[in-house]
Protein backbone atom coordinates (compact mmCIF):
# COMPACT_ATOMS: atom_id res chain seq x y z
CA UNK A 1 0.00 0.00 0.00
CA UNK A 2 1.62 3.38 -1.01
CA UNK A 3 2.50 5.62 2.03
CA UNK A 4 -0.15 9.08 2.17
CA UNK A 5 1.82 11.80 1.57
CA UNK A 6 0.12 15.32 1.57
CA UNK A 7 2.54 16.90 -0.98
CA UNK A 8 5.11 15.77 -3.65
CA UNK A 9 7.89 14.26 -2.23
CA UNK A 10 9.82 14.48 -5.39
CA UNK A 11 11.01 12.68 -8.42
CA UNK A 12 14.42 10.70 -9.32
CA UNK A 13 15.25 9.47 -12.21
CA UNK A 14 17.73 6.71 -12.81
CA UNK A 15 20.48 5.90 -15.23
CA UNK A 16 21.51 2.03 -14.90
CA UNK A 17 23.27 0.18 -17.51
CA UNK A 18 23.85 -3.26 -15.40
CA UNK A 19 22.75 -6.38 -16.63
CA UNK A 20 21.58 -9.24 -14.01
CA UNK A 21 23.05 -9.40 -10.49
CA UNK A 22 22.93 -8.06 -6.99
CA UNK A 23 23.04 -4.47 -8.12
CA UNK A 24 20.56 -4.81 -10.28
CA UNK A 25 18.20 -6.60 -7.84
CA UNK A 26 18.82 -4.08 -5.29
CA UNK A 27 17.75 -1.46 -7.74
CA UNK A 28 14.13 -2.98 -8.64
CA UNK A 29 13.48 -3.37 -4.97
CA UNK A 30 14.52 0.00 -3.74
CA UNK A 31 12.85 1.53 -6.71
CA UNK A 32 9.44 -0.36 -6.01
CA UNK A 33 10.09 0.89 -2.12
CA UNK A 34 10.05 4.39 -3.29
CA UNK A 35 7.43 4.19 -5.61
CA UNK A 36 5.28 2.77 -3.05
CA UNK A 37 6.14 6.06 -0.95
CA UNK A 38 4.70 8.30 -3.58
CA UNK A 39 7.71 9.13 -5.17
CA UNK A 40 7.90 9.32 -9.21
CA UNK A 41 10.54 8.04 -10.79
CA UNK A 42 11.79 7.52 -14.69
CA UNK A 43 14.76 5.10 -15.59
CA UNK A 44 17.34 4.83 -18.11
CA UNK A 45 18.65 1.18 -18.91
CA UNK A 46 20.11 -0.62 -21.54
CA UNK A 47 17.87 -2.72 -23.94
CA UNK A 48 16.76 -5.97 -23.00
CA UNK A 49 17.19 -6.40 -19.58
CA UNK A 50 15.44 -9.02 -17.85
CA UNK A 51 14.47 -7.11 -14.79
CA UNK A 52 12.91 -4.42 -16.94
CA UNK A 53 9.37 -5.53 -16.78
CA UNK A 54 9.26 -6.39 -13.20
CA UNK A 55 11.28 -2.70 -12.96
CA UNK A 56 8.04 -1.26 -15.25
CA UNK A 57 5.55 -1.74 -13.08
CA UNK A 58 6.56 0.75 -10.98
CA UNK A 59 8.84 3.51 -12.97
CA UNK A 60 8.95 4.66 -16.64
CA UNK A 61 11.59 2.96 -18.30
CA UNK A 62 13.50 4.12 -21.54
CA UNK A 63 15.57 1.72 -23.23
CA UNK A 64 18.71 3.22 -24.52
CA UNK A 65 21.67 2.21 -26.74
CA UNK A 66 24.99 3.73 -24.68
CA UNK A 67 27.54 4.27 -27.31
CA UNK A 68 30.86 4.54 -26.71
CA UNK A 69 31.51 6.91 -29.76
CA UNK A 70 32.55 10.61 -28.56
CA UNK A 71 30.41 12.35 -30.42
CA UNK A 72 27.43 9.57 -30.03
CA UNK A 73 27.91 9.27 -26.54
CA UNK A 74 27.26 13.55 -26.26
CA UNK A 75 24.33 13.27 -28.08
CA UNK A 76 22.93 10.38 -25.86
CA UNK A 77 23.65 12.05 -22.68
CA UNK A 78 22.35 15.48 -24.05
CA UNK A 79 18.94 13.31 -24.72
CA UNK A 80 19.11 12.17 -21.44
CA UNK A 81 19.25 15.57 -19.68
CA UNK A 82 16.46 16.97 -22.06
CA UNK A 83 14.43 14.02 -20.81
CA UNK A 84 15.21 14.16 -16.85
CA UNK A 85 14.27 18.13 -17.22
CA UNK A 86 10.89 17.49 -19.12
CA UNK A 87 10.49 14.75 -16.07
CA UNK A 88 11.07 17.21 -13.72
CA UNK A 89 13.48 14.74 -11.63
CA UNK A 90 14.92 16.70 -8.61
CA UNK A 91 17.88 14.38 -8.31
CA UNK A 92 19.12 12.20 -10.63
CA UNK A 93 21.19 8.74 -9.19
CA UNK A 94 23.94 6.51 -11.20
CA UNK A 95 23.83 3.45 -10.47
CA UNK A 96 27.89 2.13 -10.43
CA UNK A 97 31.27 4.00 -12.05
CA UNK A 98 29.82 3.32 -15.63
CA UNK A 99 26.98 5.43 -15.10
CA UNK A 100 28.49 8.30 -14.19
CA UNK A 101 29.25 9.74 -17.27
CA UNK A 102 25.76 9.80 -18.39
CA UNK A 103 24.73 12.08 -15.26
CA UNK A 104 23.14 15.28 -16.24
CA UNK A 105 25.09 18.60 -14.94
CA UNK A 106 23.43 19.12 -11.20
CA UNK A 107 21.88 22.67 -10.66
CA UNK A 108 19.81 24.33 -7.64
CA UNK A 109 16.83 22.42 -9.01
CA UNK A 110 18.43 19.31 -9.68
CA UNK A 111 21.41 17.07 -7.98
CA UNK A 112 22.96 14.35 -8.87
CA UNK A 113 24.32 11.17 -6.86
CA UNK A 114 26.32 8.15 -7.65
CA UNK A 115 25.57 5.06 -5.94
CA UNK A 116 28.36 2.84 -5.88
CA UNK A 117 28.00 -0.94 -4.78
CA UNK A 118 31.73 -1.77 -5.28
CA UNK A 119 35.13 -0.14 -4.69
CA UNK A 120 35.67 3.15 -6.77
CA UNK A 121 37.74 2.98 -9.83
CA UNK A 122 39.10 6.43 -9.93
CA UNK A 123 37.30 9.83 -10.47
CA UNK A 124 37.98 10.59 -13.71
CA UNK A 125 34.27 10.43 -15.32
CA UNK A 126 32.61 11.84 -12.13
CA UNK A 127 32.41 15.49 -13.79
CA UNK A 128 28.65 15.82 -12.79
CA UNK A 129 28.70 13.73 -9.76
CA UNK A 130 27.38 15.87 -6.87
CA UNK A 131 27.46 13.20 -3.94
CA UNK A 132 28.66 9.33 -3.32
CA UNK A 133 26.74 6.83 -1.66
CA UNK A 134 28.36 3.88 -0.89
CA UNK A 135 26.67 0.78 0.63
CA UNK A 136 29.38 0.09 3.23
CA UNK A 137 31.61 2.89 5.02
CA UNK A 138 34.75 1.06 3.56
CA UNK A 139 33.94 2.02 0.07
CA UNK A 140 33.08 5.46 1.29
CA UNK A 141 36.40 5.53 3.20
CA UNK A 142 38.57 4.26 0.05
CA UNK A 143 36.46 6.99 -1.87
CA UNK A 144 37.38 10.25 0.53
CA UNK A 145 41.28 8.48 0.91
CA UNK A 146 41.74 8.28 -2.95
CA UNK A 147 40.10 12.27 -2.79
CA UNK A 148 36.73 12.66 -2.86
CA UNK A 149 35.42 15.34 -0.57
CA UNK A 150 33.96 13.52 2.98
CA UNK A 151 31.35 16.15 3.36
CA UNK A 152 29.69 14.82 -0.23
CA UNK A 153 30.29 11.02 0.42
CA UNK A 154 27.58 9.27 2.20
CA UNK A 155 26.46 5.36 3.72
CA UNK A 156 23.68 3.90 2.91
CA UNK A 157 23.10 0.28 2.83
CA UNK A 158 21.01 -2.45 1.32
CA UNK A 159 17.60 -4.00 2.28
CA UNK A 160 15.75 -7.13 1.20
CA UNK A 161 12.12 -8.29 1.11
CA UNK A 162 10.63 -10.81 3.51
CA UNK A 163 9.86 -13.70 2.19
CA UNK A 164 6.28 -14.14 1.26
CA UNK A 165 4.70 -16.46 4.34
CA UNK A 166 3.37 -19.09 2.26
CA UNK A 167 6.74 -19.38 -0.06
CA UNK A 168 7.48 -22.96 -1.07
CA UNK A 169 10.97 -24.51 -0.90
CA UNK A 170 12.27 -25.98 -3.59
CA UNK A 171 12.02 -29.92 -3.88
CA UNK A 172 15.50 -31.23 -2.56
CA UNK A 173 14.98 -34.67 -4.97
CA UNK A 174 14.55 -32.14 -7.87
CA UNK A 175 18.18 -31.21 -7.22
CA UNK A 176 19.73 -34.90 -6.27
CA UNK A 177 19.97 -33.76 -2.55
CA UNK A 178 18.74 -36.32 -0.19
CA UNK A 179 16.69 -35.30 2.53
CA UNK A 180 18.26 -35.69 5.33
CA UNK A 181 21.25 -34.11 4.49
CA UNK A 182 22.55 -30.28 5.58
CA UNK A 183 22.76 -28.12 2.33
CA UNK A 184 25.27 -25.43 2.68
CA UNK A 185 24.30 -22.20 -0.27
CA UNK A 186 25.95 -19.96 -1.66
CA UNK A 187 25.12 -17.44 -4.35
CA UNK A 188 27.50 -15.16 -6.75
CA UNK A 189 29.68 -14.98 -9.80
CA UNK A 190 32.08 -17.90 -10.70
CA UNK A 191 35.21 -15.77 -10.16
CA UNK A 192 37.87 -15.72 -8.36
CA UNK A 193 37.32 -13.20 -5.57
CA UNK A 194 34.16 -15.41 -4.73
CA UNK A 195 36.34 -18.12 -3.48
CA UNK A 196 33.64 -21.10 -4.34
CA UNK A 197 36.82 -23.64 -4.46
CA UNK A 198 36.74 -22.75 -0.28
CA UNK A 199 33.15 -24.37 -0.17
CA UNK A 200 34.49 -27.55 -2.51
CA UNK A 201 37.82 -27.91 -0.45
CA UNK A 202 35.69 -27.79 3.07
CA UNK A 203 33.41 -30.37 1.80
CA UNK A 204 36.45 -32.68 1.59
CA UNK A 205 36.46 -31.73 5.88
CA UNK A 206 32.78 -31.95 6.77
CA UNK A 207 30.59 -35.49 7.00
CA UNK A 208 29.38 -36.86 3.96
CA UNK A 209 25.81 -35.94 4.46
CA UNK A 210 26.57 -32.23 3.81
CA UNK A 211 25.84 -31.10 0.57
CA UNK A 212 26.60 -27.88 -1.21
CA UNK A 213 24.26 -25.70 -3.55
CA UNK A 214 26.07 -23.38 -5.40
CA UNK A 215 23.56 -20.49 -6.98
CA UNK A 216 25.00 -18.10 -10.01
CA UNK A 217 27.10 -18.52 -13.35
CA UNK A 218 30.37 -17.31 -14.55
CA UNK A 219 34.00 -17.55 -15.87
CA UNK A 220 34.92 -20.16 -13.60
CA UNK A 221 32.26 -22.44 -13.28
CA UNK A 222 33.90 -25.21 -15.90
CA UNK A 223 36.84 -24.63 -13.01
CA UNK A 224 34.52 -25.45 -10.13
CA UNK A 225 33.25 -28.47 -11.58
CA UNK A 226 36.60 -29.90 -12.30
CA UNK A 227 38.13 -28.94 -8.68
CA UNK A 228 34.54 -30.83 -6.97
CA UNK A 229 35.62 -33.88 -9.11
CA UNK A 230 39.17 -34.02 -7.93
CA UNK A 231 38.36 -33.54 -4.49
CA UNK A 232 35.94 -36.27 -4.67
CA UNK A 233 33.16 -34.34 -3.62
CA UNK A 234 31.18 -33.89 -7.11
CA UNK A 235 28.31 -35.88 -6.20
CA UNK A 236 27.96 -33.57 -3.18
CA UNK A 237 28.05 -30.03 -5.33
CA UNK A 238 25.22 -28.76 -7.41
CA UNK A 239 25.19 -26.24 -9.58
CA UNK A 240 21.91 -24.41 -10.06
CA UNK A 241 23.22 -21.58 -12.50
CA UNK A 242 22.11 -18.37 -12.40
CA UNK A 243 18.13 -17.68 -10.40
CA UNK A 244 16.19 -14.61 -10.48
CA UNK A 245 14.45 -15.59 -6.95
CA UNK A 246 16.89 -17.67 -5.18
CA UNK A 247 14.65 -17.54 -2.28
CA UNK A 248 12.65 -21.19 -3.08
CA UNK A 249 16.21 -22.44 -2.80
CA UNK A 250 17.41 -20.30 0.66
CA UNK A 251 14.27 -21.91 2.24
CA UNK A 252 15.09 -25.09 1.31
CA UNK A 253 19.42 -24.82 2.81
CA UNK A 254 20.41 -24.87 6.20
CA UNK A 255 23.39 -22.59 6.02
CA UNK A 256 24.51 -19.75 4.14
CA UNK A 257 27.90 -19.57 3.04
CA UNK A 258 29.39 -16.75 1.91
CA UNK A 259 33.61 -17.57 1.43
CA UNK A 260 34.59 -14.33 -0.82
CA UNK A 261 38.24 -12.60 -0.16
CA UNK A 262 36.79 -9.43 -1.65
CA UNK A 263 33.51 -8.65 -0.80
CA UNK A 264 32.55 -4.43 -0.58
CA UNK A 265 29.11 -5.52 1.30
CA UNK A 266 27.86 -9.21 1.12
CA UNK A 267 24.26 -8.78 0.21
CA UNK A 268 23.75 -12.90 0.28
CA UNK A 269 24.63 -12.33 4.48
CA UNK A 270 21.25 -9.89 4.61
CA UNK A 271 19.08 -13.06 1.79
CA UNK A 272 20.78 -15.43 4.66
CA UNK A 273 19.19 -13.64 7.57
CA UNK A 274 15.80 -12.97 5.87
CA UNK A 275 15.72 -16.51 4.98
CA UNK A 276 16.45 -17.53 8.43
CA UNK A 277 19.88 -18.92 8.11
CA UNK A 278 22.59 -19.28 10.01
CA UNK A 279 25.56 -17.42 8.33
CA UNK A 280 28.99 -18.63 7.92
CA UNK A 281 31.51 -16.39 6.02
CA UNK A 282 34.92 -14.96 5.30
CA UNK A 283 36.20 -11.64 6.98
CA UNK A 284 36.22 -9.67 3.89
CA UNK A 285 35.19 -6.02 4.19
CA UNK A 286 31.39 -6.00 3.86
CA UNK A 287 30.56 -9.39 6.08
CA UNK A 288 33.23 -7.77 8.57
CA UNK A 289 31.36 -4.71 8.81
CA UNK A 290 27.51 -6.39 8.68
CA UNK A 291 28.72 -9.80 11.35
CA UNK A 292 29.19 -10.21 14.83
CA UNK A 293 31.31 -12.78 15.15
CA UNK A 294 29.55 -15.52 17.48
CA UNK A 295 26.37 -13.34 17.76
CA UNK A 296 24.99 -12.67 13.86
CA UNK A 297 27.07 -15.10 12.21
CA UNK A 298 30.61 -16.77 12.34
CA UNK A 299 33.73 -15.32 10.74
CA UNK A 300 37.07 -17.10 9.76
CA UNK A 301 39.90 -15.29 8.04
CA UNK A 302 40.25 -15.44 4.42
CA UNK A 303 41.20 -18.00 2.37
CA UNK A 304 41.28 -20.53 5.73
CA UNK A 305 39.32 -23.68 4.56
CA UNK A 306 40.11 -25.36 7.81
CA UNK A 307 38.60 -22.39 10.02
CA UNK A 308 36.14 -21.93 7.09
CA UNK A 309 34.88 -25.64 7.84
CA UNK A 310 35.09 -25.18 11.38
CA UNK A 311 32.98 -22.89 11.47
CA UNK A 312 30.11 -25.11 9.73
CA UNK A 313 31.21 -27.85 12.09
CA UNK A 314 30.28 -25.44 15.21
CA UNK A 315 27.18 -24.82 13.77
CA UNK A 316 26.27 -28.64 12.67
CA UNK A 317 27.10 -29.84 16.44
CA UNK A 318 25.17 -26.98 18.45
CA UNK A 319 21.46 -26.37 17.46
CA UNK A 320 21.65 -23.96 20.61
CA UNK A 321 24.15 -21.53 18.69
CA UNK A 322 21.99 -22.52 15.45
CA UNK A 323 19.37 -20.78 17.35
CA UNK A 324 20.63 -17.89 18.61
CA UNK A 325 22.97 -17.00 15.32
CA UNK A 326 19.09 -16.71 13.72
CA UNK A 327 17.70 -14.90 16.36
CA UNK A 328 20.17 -12.36 17.01
CA UNK A 329 20.38 -12.09 13.67
CA UNK A 330 16.69 -11.66 12.74
CA UNK A 331 16.98 -8.91 15.11
CA UNK A 332 19.79 -6.86 13.48
CA UNK A 333 18.41 -7.30 10.43
CA UNK A 334 14.64 -5.69 11.22
CA UNK A 335 16.59 -2.95 13.28
CA UNK A 336 19.30 -1.55 10.85
CA UNK A 337 18.21 -2.96 7.11
CA UNK A 338 14.40 -2.96 7.02
CA UNK A 339 13.11 -1.19 3.86
CA UNK A 340 11.81 1.60 5.80
CA UNK A 341 14.87 2.70 7.50
CA UNK A 342 16.69 2.32 4.44
CA UNK A 343 13.75 4.50 2.47
CA UNK A 344 14.01 6.96 4.99
CA UNK A 345 17.74 7.43 4.29
CA UNK A 346 17.47 7.63 0.95
CA UNK A 347 14.39 10.02 1.17
CA UNK A 348 16.21 12.49 3.57
CA UNK A 349 19.65 12.58 1.31
CA UNK A 350 18.24 12.66 -1.85
CA UNK A 351 15.12 14.37 -1.69
CA UNK A 352 15.55 16.45 1.66
CA UNK A 353 13.17 14.58 3.40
Amino acid sequence: MATDVSHSPGKIAHIHLGVDGGAEKFFVRLSRALAKRGIEQIAFIRPGRAWRDELAEHCDVRELKFSRSHIKRHFVRWGISREIRNFGATATMGWMSPASKWLPKPGPDMRTFLRLGDWPDGFHTYGNVGDLIGNTPEIIRQAVEMGWPSGRAHVISNFVDPLPEDLEPVKRADIDTPEDATVLIALGRFVQRKRFDLIIKALQKLPDNVHAWLIGDGELMDDTKALAKECGVRSRVHFLGWQRDPSPFLKAADILVCPTDDEPLGNVVLEGWNAGLPVVATASPGPSWLIEHGKTGLLSPCGDVDKLSGSVSEILKSDKLRRMLVQDAANFLQAQYSEDRICERYQELVLGG
